[in-house]
């Protein structure tokens, strides 16, 4: 073929490319809008993700449109935190993904700004500090906890659980059982994160990243897939397929909570080496038909008695007989609506007075 032909064989095969790039794109605005939800993450020196510290970014949805302005430690909020606890003040630790990020909700609104307002007008002064980064499970809480949040010197920590833990935990590999011990597994977990950093230097990318629907669709797609089938690895390497039991549309391997469990006490150990408390934080399980249900009642008696969850499902339950009540989102990545981080706010703050853990900030 002469160079001319291939030139143009070339040309409008890359033509056809970007043509049915930009349909697609079109189409996605028109009849299918996308949650636009870029992630805004690197690694750490401690081998795991964290928020990228500086960064201010948007999510948009059908539902929502909310901006998010990370401080200088990594953690989503508008004030900075010397590592230094003022005197007299308790500091509340928050350990989480996505939920207690707060996706979906403005900062005002979110879990952590409500508990610390609930704290305030009960006579408490506290600091509430947000480590939560999405995407995390428990082995990435103990590993942020243990290079990071204790220098902050907290007095309580608030660890969130929920039913994705089970897969996320098994996926990173950071810590495994070796009989009933636990030990450190990998020394990182840092899925795509060197290409993310690569890509985050390039405008282009960042302006897919933050407002192509084509793109977003592909990203959630290719990304929801990746993580299932590492999932499914990670759960045959630790059981048998005949221990698993199901769980709100999750298959769930009786080892896997062996490791969630083996985590939680260690995660508790080590907050109490620091003198701080740690209290569970279930996020309900989303269900068709708006009873709830809880993905902790699988764990062993003894987590459950040492560490009892705060549960929000009564008060989501009595919500939910009014039709017109949203507890999570319907669209995007539904997450907790402003009413149902209200619910979960309020019962947690319930749960630290009855506590008496913060007794000494209060007053």
């Amino acid at each position: 073929m002469k160079p001319a032909m291939l030139f143009r064989v070339a040309a409008t095969i890359v033509g056809l490319g970007v043509w049915t790039l930009i349909v697609g794109e079109i189409f996605l605005r028109i009849f299918a809008p996308q949650a636009i939800m870029p992630r805004y993450i690197t690694g750490t020196p401690y081998g795991v993700r964290g928020n990228i510290p500086g960064a201010v970014y948007a999510h948009s949805t059908p539902d929502v449109f909310v901006e998010y302005r990370i401080n200088a430690e990594g953690m989503r909020d508008d004030r900075n935190f010397p590592t230094t606890k003022p005197a007299g003040t308790c500091r509340v630790a928050m350990m989480g993904d996505s939920y207690f990020v707060g996706y979906e909700l403005d900062l005002p609104q979110t879990l952590q700004a409500r508990i610390e307002a609930g704290l305030k007008a009960a006579g408490y002064r506290t600091e509430v500090l947000n480590f939560a980064v999405s995407g995390f499970g428990t082995a990435e809480h103990l590993r942020t906890y243990q290079a990071k949040v204790r220098g902050f010197d907290p007095d309580l920590v608030l660890m969130q659980w929920q039913v994705t833990d089970y897969d996320d935990n098994s996926r990173a590999g950071l810590f495994k059982l070796e009989g009933d011990r636990l030990v450190k597994g990998a020394d990182t977990y840092l899925p795509a994160v060197a290409a993310q950093d690569k890509l985050m230097k390039f405008a282009p990318y960042r302006l897919l990243a933050d407002h192509s629907h084509l793109y977003n669709f592909a990203r959630e797609q290719i990304g929801w897939r990746v993580k299932q089938l590492t999932a499914f690895f990670a759960k045959r390497e630790a059981g048998p397929a005949e221990n698993e039991v199901e769980q709100n549309t999750y298959v769930i391997n009786q080892a896997q909570v062996d490791l969630a469990a083996a985590l939680l006490r260690a995660a508790r150990a080590e907050a109490a080496k620091d003198g701080a408390a740690t209290i569970v934080v279930d996020i309900p399980n989303r269900t068709p038909d708006r009873v709830f249900s809880s993905s902790y009642d699988l764990m062993p008696a003894d987590v459950k008695r040492d560490l009892p969850a705060v549960s929000a499902i009564p008060q989501f339950r009595a919500a939910a007989r009014d039709p017109a009540a949203q507890l999570f989102f319907k669209n995007g990545a539904r997450h907790l609506t402003p009413l149902g981080a209200d619910l979960l706010a309020r019962a947690t703050v319930k749960r630290i007075v009855e506590s008496g853990v913060l007794k000494d900030c209060r007053g």
